[in-house]
């Protein structure tokens, strides 16, 4: 058997980064080369171009009813998967209804799935990287790229005399001596840093007579000058900062000849950390024991801490005895740039084993975090968005998802169409991987779990610090606005509370979730609002862009329109409220009143969230106006103050988890306030026109409890999860009637197959987006069910209806636990 099987010819499943519906046979090198490695990277044609694929498997049975083509070259010495990443892969693939292809090209860098229309350039910083031991065709290949601009992989196969170059690009790029273009094209030259210090050759009297004068003549110059003489050298900002003056403070004394100013690259010195790990008080030390019991008795761990608990210094102390095992961490976050605070947190506690890691990030950094977090010398902290979940972990000793019941873990377009939370469960589950899952508001489904007995809830009822919890209060909006007490978007009783307030030194946060200045442009005569050409919604007024805007399409409109297109009336008027409009009614109700706004418009930039929120922590700013980034992983001491500006169109959103997303975004922001032990209670003021309503009442009493016993109440009754599994449907195309009439086409099949459990189709509230017209029907399944029944049935029905050629064009997509 085993001679047979060293003669026959070896073949490989291979995974290609594309939608395919199944792995592709190729046949190994014929001669005497290497063995193929399961997770290794190879080349492979396919129709006219080569592709970088995954080897999957490895076996000696020919395919049928086609000659296989060879694989074509090997890329790497050793897997880049990992076991449990592809037993991870194939679950998700399974569960979530997509192809191995589409998983493997959301998880790999795009630096690591080169195509043969990729070009390769030379790093502009290759002189400053030692060549030393590369082979002879790395070494030809780098000669060749010195004094050409760009080359094709089949220019470097050319040069080389081989077939396959891959292996010698890979050395390049692995070395730092040469980029992918596409790589080039988005590299951002490192910031540079100006340091200011009194120019070389001034003596000592010119100093005391430049300082004789200044104090005579420019007072705010001799405060820069004594900063500057008492410190010999430091930043220019933090020159500028701590003397009060600006860069043409500066500017004066270079031009004088007595500073001068030189532009270093940033230090990025390699460091341990250097705080000890916080002393936990006596509720969180009993929360740490319970969550850590927990975890021995290998269950997942829900930590369940209201806001400004400090979860975060629990998970600390987990983290440091995983670390200090030599093993890894993942920490998962909703979004990477809304938490810079706490990234700057763990680094302070354990320098720089903290890796950072996020779908936005340059290929070059995602693929050299790759590559360290797969071949880990000690113990690594990875820090991520959802996309981190993704990554090769061979020495996981720890998974934290912070902040469970955030919809952006969920991941929407393109496939797969995945929950972080719900993959480190089943990490959790089948790969006994520790896990620690923490939330101030829990989403109703892992509450749930926890009364089923699948999760550990731990509970942490007080903040840290001795600081309570605020007090909540809602402003009636339809006795404001009888009373004729409203000035703008602001009642009676959020002005008093906002003086009262910025009286006794303490900052605002106000919460508004439309960017932009109106929602709508809206004719006064007859009620015409201005949309969007391509999509069914209305076009959002902007003032600082200019014009009006679709937030889903980007279609704009420059100038706003002066009449209305309906009736011809020129009476047009921005309609709504968005965070523009509040800072420009805070200029006139709080003219001394600094603020800052943060939301899409004003942190577009890199860095531009952490020095926003950098200057509103070191109280630049009285009032932050902000929509949900506000409510993330924020903590500031001096927040006294949290306004909602509106809670109620969070109310009526279409969608049967709207109540809980509400409660959760209003408690979360609620929580900003009030967070340090010292000076009054935090407060909150909710302004709404529905005061009566149950789920603001919840909000006042802090009663989360309550919140999931009715929710859960209501989704059994209804039949929605977790008492179901639910499978969303969606199509779209260009023309209505065609959507329409396969959508019905669709449906009429499943419901032969599946009965009562398909419900629509339904036209959803948003129906055309970029003149795409959608439909979408929904599939519930009782959980006594096993996916493992009906899953194949439907996956069988969508693909002999995307072959019919009625229906070829238009675009399904299946969302699996839509959230």
């Amino acid at each position: 058997m085993s001679t047979t099987a060293s003669t026959s010819p070896t073949f490989v499943e291979v995974v290609v980064p594309l939608a395919l519906p199944k792995t592709l046979t190729y046949k190994w090198f014929t001669g005497d080369l290497e063995r193929p490695r399961v997770g290794t990277r190879v080349v492979v044609p396919l129709g006219h171009k080569k592709w970088t694929g995954v080897v999957w498997d490895v076996h000696h049975t020919a395919p049928e009813g086609y000659a296989a083509k060879e694989v074509e070259a090997v890329v790497d010495d050793a897997p880049i998967l990992t076991t449990a990443q592809r037993d991870m892969f194939a679950w998700m693939a399974q569960h979530y209804m997509c192809s191995l292809g589409e998983m493997v090209g959301a998880a790999l860098p795009a630096g690591m799935k080169l195509e043969s229309t990729t070009r390769i350039v030379l790093h502009p910083d290759a002189a400053d990287v030692s060549e030393a031991g590369l082979d002879g065709p790395s070494t030809m290949l780098l000669d060749a790229l010195h004094v050409r601009d760009d080359m094709s992989i089949r220019d470097c196969a050319e040069l080389l005399g081989i077939k396959h170059p891959q292996r010698a690009i890979r050395t390049l790029l692995q070395r730092g001596l040469a980029l992918a273009k596409e790589e080039l094209n988005e590299r951002v030259k490192p910031k540079r840093v100006s340091w200011v210090r009194v120019a070389e050759g001034v003596s000592e009297e010119e100093l005391s007579a430049a300082l004789a004068w200044a104090g005579v003549k420019a007072v705010a110059m001799e405060r820069l000058l004594l900063v500057v003489v008492e410190e010999g050298e430091l930043p220019k900002v933090q020159a500028q900062k701590r003397s009060r003056t600006d860069a043409s403070t500066v500017q004066k004394w270079v031009e004088r000849g007595i500073l001068e100013v030189e532009e270093r690259e940033p230090a990025r010195p390699s460091r341990p950390g250097t705080a000890s790990l916080p002393v936990l008080s006596d509720a969180q030390a009993r929360a740490y024991n319970a969550v850590h019991a927990g975890l021995v008795a290998k269950k997942p761990v829900l930590l369940h801490g209201v806001t400004g608990s400090g979860k975060t210094e629990i998970y600390t102390h987990l983290i440091a005895e995983v670390l200090a095992a030599g093993q890894q961490v993942l920490f998962l976050v909703p979004e990477i740039a809304l938490t810079t605070q706490l990234i700057e947190r763990l680094r302070r506690f354990f320098g720089d084993v903290v890796h950072v890691y996020h779908s936005r990030f340059s290929d070059r950094e995602r693929t050299e975090t790759w590559m360290n977090v797969l071949n880990p010398k000690s113990g690594q902290l990875i820090v991520g968005a959802r996309s981190a979940v993704l990554l090769p972990l061979p020495k996981v000793g720890l998974v934290v998802v912070d902040e469970e019941h955030e919809p952006s873990f969920k991941q929407h377009d393109p496939a797969p169409r995945y929950h972080a939370r719900d993959v480190a469960l089943w990490m959790s589950s089948r790969q006994h991987v520790p896990l620690v899952m923490g939330s101030a508001t829990p989403a109703v489904e892992t509450q749930w779990l926890g009364g089923q007995g699948h999760v550990e809830v731990v509970s942490l009822t007080e903040r840290f610090g001795g600081a309570m919890l605020p007090e909540i209060f809602l402003a009636d909006l339809r006795k404001e606005h009888k009373q004729r007490s409203m000035r703008g978007g602001f009642s009676k009783m959020l002005r008093d509370e906002m003086e009262a307030t910025l009286k006794e030194g303490r900052q605002v946060i106000l919460f508004q979730n439309r960017r932009g200045y109106a929602p709508a442009y809206q004719c006064t005569q007859c009620g015409h609002a201005t949309s969007c050409e391509r999509c069914d919604i209305p076009l959002v007024v902007h003032k600082t862009l200019g014009g009006l805007h679709c937030h889903h399409c980007g279609y704009h409109e420059r100038p706003a329109p002066t009449a209305c297109i309906a009736c011809g009336s020129t009476a047009l008027k921005a309609q709504g409220l968005g965070t523009e409009r509040i800072e420009e009614e805070l200029a006139e109700l709080f003219p001394t009143a600094r603020v800052a706004r943060m939301d899409l418009d004003t942190t577009r930039k890199k860095k531009a969230h952490a020095t926003l929120l950098d200057a509103f922590a070191n109280l630049e700013y009285d009032i932050l106006v902000g929509t949900q980034m506000v409510s993330k992983g924020l903590d500031f001491a001096h927040v006294g103050l949290v306004g909602v500006m509106s809670a109620d169109r969070m109310l009526t959103f279409p969608d049967f988890r709207s109540f809980e997303r509400a409660y959760q975004m209003l408690t979360q922001v609620a929580g900003r306030a009030g967070r340090s032990g010292e000076g009054a209670r935090g407060k909150v003021v909710i302004q709404t026109f529905s005061a009566d309503h149950w789920l603001l009442h919840h909000v006042v009493d802090h009663d989360h409890e309550a919140l999931v016993r009715r929710e859960l109440i209501e989704r059994q009754t209804y039949q929605y999860p977790p008492f179901v599994r639910m499978i969303r449907l969606t199509l779209k195309h260009g023309d209505a009637q065609r959507v329409e009439a396969g959508a019905g086409v669709l449906a009429a099949r499943l419901q032969q197959r599946f009965g009562e459990r398909v419900l629509g189709p339904d036209t959803p509230a948003l129906s055309r987006v970029n003149d795409q017209h959608i439909r979408q029907l929904t599939l519930k399944f009782e959980r006594s069910l096993p996916p493992s029944n009906y899953r194949p049935l439907l996956q069988s029905d969508l693909e002999e209806f995307s072959s019919d050629p009625r229906w070829k064009r238009l675009r399904l997509t299946v969302d699996v636990d839509p959230s």
